[in-house]
């Protein structure tokens, strides 16, 4: 299985609903992005609002077995909570399929040859 690297850019948007109490949407991304990449991955969020509406742009970076956009996003619509697809209203996607095992710290290869 070959690693990859993913970039996701993702943006949110639901109504603001007046007097109704409600985590902050932030909140409800964040939580959502936790139960979908609990390792190896991190996100970033920026929440505004305006017109009455909530915004929250999410950038995703991460690592996983993934090896075209399509992965990605077959594993998404199995995982994710109808409210993540009620609420995402546009992405953009990036899968960068690492060709061999290299450590990610030095970029050597991680094989080492023996002598019989």
């Amino acid at each position: 299985m070959r690693k990859s690297e993913f970039f996701m850019d993702l943006c949110f948007i639901r109504e603001q609903v007046a007097d109704a109490p409600r985590q902050p949407f932030a909140q409800n991304i964040d939580d959502q992005l936790k139960s979908l990449f609990p390792k190896h991955a991190k996100w970033s969020l920026e929440q505004k609002q305006a017109d009455g509406l909530d915004y929250v742009i999410a950038e995703v970076t991460g690592t996983g077995a993934w090896e075209k956009d399509e992965d990605i996003l077959a594993y998404l619509e199995e995982r994710a909570a109808h409210h993540f697809w009620d609420w995402l209203q546009g992405y953009r996607l990036q899968v960068e399929v690492k060709e061999h095992a290299e450590c990610s710290h030095c970029g050597k290869n991680n094989v080492k040859a023996g002598v019989l």
